[in-house]
């Protein structure tokens, strides 16, 4: 557990650095699909990098420094009477401890994600299904679309678009088309991967800022075809902003209200490059 625990912080010292690099230089592009891979690599290179042996003929003080911060965390995989490493009590104490908070972490973070992906399945359990194509002639995806009677914020989750009665009545073609925009890029991927990286890294608070921002890119994704669409640009600003007030119940679903509304309309302002 010692070793794993080493890998995880240098996984999570390397998303920081990346995550940093991306926010100063790239962040406010236009170009989302871009910046969105670049995020996922991002995600990707963190993982694999701390797997990466590098060797040198001198150490240098950091170096030696973090082989003295491996050496303690490793301490947790050494067997009692092994004369590999000598540490102090309190030291191995130190370790012991903090792999238990890590731990306690996971599990924390596991059984909430469990929790939120049960409500999630009644959810839409409970609602009618009907056919996007009854609402949006000559659209052929296979999406499964839950109406419910009761008032929710429109989300999307994997093949699955749930509204309520209301929004689908009043506003059905802005919301289908943002949220099948949704679905056609597969963003609950992407999602299900920045929660993975959350579940071992939930310590780093470079994991939920990038998982934000890549939130924020899938918004500014399904926003761009939802004009490209033909919807008016003044009329779909105003419905965001009437949603915004909506509460946002799975993180692990893409919701049409998203909370950066100042940035998603910003960025239909400006010009694609």
């Amino acid at each position: 557990m010692g070793t794993f625990l080493v890998y995880i912080l240098k996984s999570a010292a390397c998303l920081a650095v990346f995550y940093l690099f991306y926010k100063l230089l790239m962040s406010r592009d236009t170009f989302h699909r871009f910046n969105r891979f670049a995020l996922l690599g991002l995600l990707v290179l963190s993982s694999v990098l701390p797997l990466v042996e590098v060797s040198v003929n001198e150490p240098v003080g950091v170096q030696e420094t973090m082989l003295t911060l491996e050496q303690l965390l490793l301490l947790a995989d050494v067997e009692e009477g092994q004369e590999t490493v000598v540490a102090q009590p309190a030291t191995a104490l130190w370790v012991r401890v903090a792999l238990l908070v890590y731990l306690a972490g996971i599990v924390f973070f596991a059984v909430r994600n469990l929790w939120s992906l049960g409500r999630l399945g009644a959810l839409l359990r409970r609602g009618r299904l009907e056919r996007v194509s009854d609402y949006l002639p000559g659209r052929g995806e296979q999406v499964r679309l839950v109406v419910h009677d009761r008032d929710i914020a429109p989300f999307s989750w994997m093949r699955y678009i749930v509204l309520s009665r209301k929004d689908l009545e009043e506003n059905g073609r802005e919301i289908l088309i943002h949220e099948l925009a949704h679905i056609r890029n597969r963003h609950s991927w992407d999602l299900l991967l920045a929660d993975l990286c959350i579940f071992v890294q939930w310590f780093n608070p470079a994991a939920w800022l990038l998982k934000q921002e890549l939130q924020t890119i899938h918004e500014y994704e399904a926003d761009d075809t939802v004009l490209r669409e033909g919807v008016n640009a003044k009329d779909y600003q105003m419905l965001l902003i009437k949603k915004a007030v909506g509460t946002r119940l799975y993180s692990m679903a893409n919701s049409f209200n998203h909370s950066s509304l100042k940035k998603r309309i910003t960025m239909m302002l400006k010009e694609k490059g």
